[in-house]
Formats: C-alpha cells, structure tokens, sequence
C-alpha cells in the first residue's frame, strides 16, 4: 500500500510540473527581451536567494555555482528545470540639447540663404520626442540561427551518480551562463541601436566531479562544452555634420541642368535616412571552460565557500549582409565614376554596390568570474547566505567584428578621426565595460520539516561606466529581488519554485554617451541619436521551476 501512495505521490508530482510548463508555455508573448548574465541556469532556489548560494550549492546546479556541491549527492540523480519569464527594455526619446539645436540652425538657415531645392522632411527625425518598447525574445538558436520567439521558455536539465559508499560523485548538466536577445518592430525608433540582437551562451555537457575529501571538506571540478553565438540587425543612420553639410551638394534644382558639379547628384540623403542595414550571425558549436569550486563546513552551523569560473575563449565565424539603401546608393553612386571613381574606390574603399556579403568573423572572450561565500545556520530552521563576486566584465571593453569585403559606411568613417578600429572591413563596438564586484544575500526559513520559504537580494553594480551609456546596453545600477519555495516531497524528491523582479533605470541627457547621442561631429559610426536626450528602464520578472529525485 505504500509502494502505490508513493507511486501515486510521483505521478501527482509529474502531472503538476506537466501542468505548470504547459500553462507558461500558452501565456501571451510578455517576453519582451532578455538580457541576462546568471539567470538562465534555471535553479529555483539560486534566484530565490538573490544567487548566495556559493556556500550552499543547490543540487545538480552545483556544476555552475559551485561543483564541490555534488558532493552532497549520493545514488542516482536526475533534475529537470523550466525558465520563463519577460524583460521588457523602454526608451523614452526627448528633445535636442542646445547643441544640436544651434547646428540644425545653421543648415536650416543655410537652406534658406541658398534658396536650395530639399524635400520639406530633410531634417525630420522620427526618434525625436518618441518611445521605443522592445516586442519579443529573439535568440541565437544552435542550428536555426537568430530567432524570434513567441514565448520565452527553456526546458533544461541534468544528472549525477555517486557509488553505494563512494566519496566520489559524478554528474552533468545543460544551463544558460548568459542568454541576451531582443527584437523591435520595423517602425520603432530604437531600432537605429539595434533591431535584433543575440548573445547566446549554452552549456551543454559539463562532466563534473567532486570528492568529499573529508567530513569537513570537499572539492569538484567541471569541464564544460559550450556552444555560443552572436546575432546582429541594425539599421544603421549616421545624422552627423558631415552629412548635413552636404546640403548644398543635394540641392535639386541643378539635376539635369547640365552643370557638372550637380548634373549627377538627382537623390536626396536626408541626415536621419538609413544609409544601410547590416545583419550578421556568428557562432562556434563547440568552445571550453572549466569552473572549480570548495566547500569547507568545520561545523555544522557554518560553510565556506569558494568557486572560480574559467574565461571561454570565442573565435566566432558566421555570414553577414550589408544592404544600402536606394538613397545612399543615388548619392554616392556618381562619386564612384570617372577618375576621382578610382579614387573614392581603392584609396577610401567605397564601391557604390547595393549588396556587400561574406563572412563575418568575431573574436571575443567570455568573462571570468569568481565567487566567496558563507552559510551560516542561525537557529534550527533559519539560514542566511552571503556572497562576494567578481566578474571581469573588462574582457568587453570593446567587440570587434571583421567582415570579409569592404563595406561602403565603414569605408567613409575610416577616414575620419575619432572612430577608432572602423577600416572598410572591420567595425568595433567600444562597449566600455568595466570589472564589477558585487554583493548577495539570502534568506531561508524552514517553514516545517519539508518546506522551506526564501528570499534574497542580490546587489548589481553597472559594469558600463557613465561615460559610455549606450541605449544599446541600457543597464545602471540595479537590484535583484528572488522569492520562493522548496518543498521535499513524500517520494524524497525536491520541488523548488522561484521568482525574481530585476529593475534598472538609467538616463542620458543629449551629448552624454559617445556610443548613442554624442555631438562629437566625428562619430560617424554607432551614434544615431546625436544631442538627443533619452531615458532607458529595464523591467525583468522570471519565473524558474526545478524538480530533482532519485531514479
């Protein structure tokens, strides 16, 4: 009879995980994006406790936080983990800055001293005083590429053995280190920082092992296999003087006049056009790290813990297409003829096609990380967790992307001063990020002998210092708020839910980030808001269910 209840317990436990993946799996498209580094593992508990958990590894999920945790493991065990969740990216787009507003002046003015013939919309900005909402998750996927997805959800898992009387424990596990996509609509006025976006960093295989050394002590090491991938839209403006200094060349009244200097020039380059889109998707199906971590418990009221996480080199290698638009294409097609053509074409690199396509290479390292941590058992049923953390966030201080043809943008920025890195085959987003360390605390109170609540907060500093803001990476300081529950079933299997609220809000007053709204008449490349003021949040809830027994 207590076979078939247990048996029975079991089944319940599977139909209402069923049911619960199932539901988040219909819910209406709430994932407005993702950008997240750590909360893609998929452990209920480790959100719940604000991811203080290096002294208190929870479960099979030790692998990451810290492998000298499965050493707690005993027999066979077998995990499976659900994330969902939505991250919506908001953009409020403001007026100009002085600055901006006294240079339009001018060509304004100019457009009226020269009486020159322009269309009544060169100077319309359709970002200004607008918002900009991101619209779904879109993801780099092995195989499919970067995808647009109608529902963020991520089933994952993994599995360890330990021999009857063996203080040794084996195991394996499948997670997301990093997971960062988002798409904009075609009409939205965020999209010039970026349409669709995708970082994607999947663990796996991750062959682990721990040893209990002795009572008190123990280590575990992990070798992990990585696939990642970048994925990349952009709609690239450039509205900088340069451009509105060429007013005067675009005046239509001397097209088909026979003047040779105008004869040629019948397209108009509005300064807020898209000169061309750019779309490029590079991955690597197979790169390694490694993580190893201790665990020391001299009593039983206390643990300390420790785990590094190796850097992952990624030489990335995958297909682009830059396609002008008609606009450049009319504009700076005659500069490509006759002999001043020869010129512009093997000195500067500009060819004048409609498509520049190849191969895009990208060479990047994935950031090391390091982690302290303490557990201490309060009272019998009350638990509280500290960590300490570091993370070379230095390793993106900048991301350079090489193309195997030239392509027409980067060939003109290249001769311009301030934009260093851009040559006609090469472009470098100047992220500027910085090393962080940073603060988590969890707590966790043992309700009765089966269920425990938690709840935790984890500190997360900006890596982005505020001289390089960009509205493409729009994360300030923030808080990390994680709540739930872990209940052990009659079968001895350990249910645990989770959620967590993330909110980060961070503003750029026109002329403040060189990588988005800066006057500086030189940023050619990666500033399509110059002089505009704009106000970014990021709003972040998850959802994480995990489910762990013996088979």
């Amino acid at each position: 009879m207590f076979t078939q209840q247990r048996q029975h317990t079991q089944r319940m436990t599977f139909l209402v995980a069923a049911c619960l993946v199932v539901w988040f799996s219909m819910l209406p498209s709430t994932s407005h994006a993702v950008l997240t580094d750590n909360l893609g593992i998929g452990n209920a508990k480790a959100i719940s406790l604000g991811h203080a958990v290096t002294a208190d590894p929870p479960g099979i999920d030790s692998i990451h936080y810290n492998p000298a945790g499965l050493a707690k493991l005993k027999g066979r065990q077998r995990q499976v983990k659900v994330v969902t969740g939505s991250f919506a990216i908001e953009m409020e787009m403001g007026d100009y800055n002085s600055d901006r507003y006294q240079l339009l002046d001018l060509v304004d003015q100019a457009i009226i001293d020269q009486n020159l013939d322009l269309p009544d919309d060169f100077l319309f900005d359709e970002s200004k005083n607008s918002t900009s909402q991101t619209e779904g998750a879109s993801m780099m996927i092995p195989v499919l590429g970067l995808t647009d997805l109608p529902v963020l959800l991520f089933p994952l898992g993994g599995a360890s053995y330990s021999a009857p009387g063996s203080n040794i424990t084996f195991g394996t596990n499948v997670y997301t280190p990093m997971a960062m996509g988002f798409y904009r609509s075609d009409d939205d006025p965020g999209r010039f920082i970026g349409q669709r976006m995708s970082f994607m960093m999947l663990t796996y295989f991750s062959p682990s092992i721990a040893i209990q050394v002795n009572d008190e002590f123990s280590v575990g090491a992990s070798i992990n296999f990585n696939y990642v991938g970048v994925g990349l839209e952009l709609p690239f403006r450039s509205p900088h003087a340069g451009i509105l200094a060429l007013a005067g060349v675009q005046d239509l009244s001397g097209c088909g006049s026979g003047d040779p200097l105008f004869d040629d020039f019948c397209g108009v380059l509005n300064p807020y056009d898209v000169i061309g889109t750019l779309t490029f998707e590079v991955e690597k199906e197979l790169t390694f790290g490694f993580n190893i971590g201790f665990l020391w418990e001299p009593t039983p009221w206390v643990a300390f813990g420790v785990v590094y996480q190796s850097p992952v080199a990624m030489d990335m290698e995958g297909d682009y297409k830059w396609v002008n638009e008609d606009g450049w294409v009319d504009f700076i097609g005659p500069l490509t003829e006759g002999a001043a053509g020869a010129i512009v074409k093997g000195v500067i690199g500009i060819q004048g096609d409609k498509v520049s396509e190849g191969t895009a290479y990208l060479d990047m390292t994935y950031p090391e990380h390091l982690s302290f941590g303490v557990s201490l058992q309060i009272t019998p049923r009350f638990k509280v967790n500290v960590d300490y953390k570091f993370t070379a966030w230095s390793e993106w201080a900048s991301i350079p992307v090489e193309f195997s043809n030239s392509i027409d943008l980067l060939a003109l920025a290249s001769v311009v001063p301030d934009n260093e890195g851009t040559t006609p085959t090469n472009l470098t987003f100047p992220l500027g990020l910085e090393d962080t360390w940073n603060f988590a605390i969890g707590f966790e109170f043992a309700l009765s002998d089966r269920i425990d609540l938690r709840f935790g907060i984890e500190d997360r500093p900006s890596s982005i210092p505020k001289a390089s803001r960009s509205p493409l990476l729009p994360i300030s300081d923030a808080r990390f708020y994680g709540t739930g529950v872990g209940i052990k079933l009659e079968s001895g299997a350990q249910l645990d839910i989770g959620m967590a609220y993330l909110h980060s809000e961070v503003e750029m007053p026109g002329g403040t980030s060189e990588l988005g709204n800066s006057n500086n008449p030189q940023k050619v490349i990666y500033n399509p808001f110059p002089g505009q003021d704009i106000t970014a949040s990021v709003d972040a809830f998850l959802f994480e269910l995990s489910y762990r027994e013996e088979f």
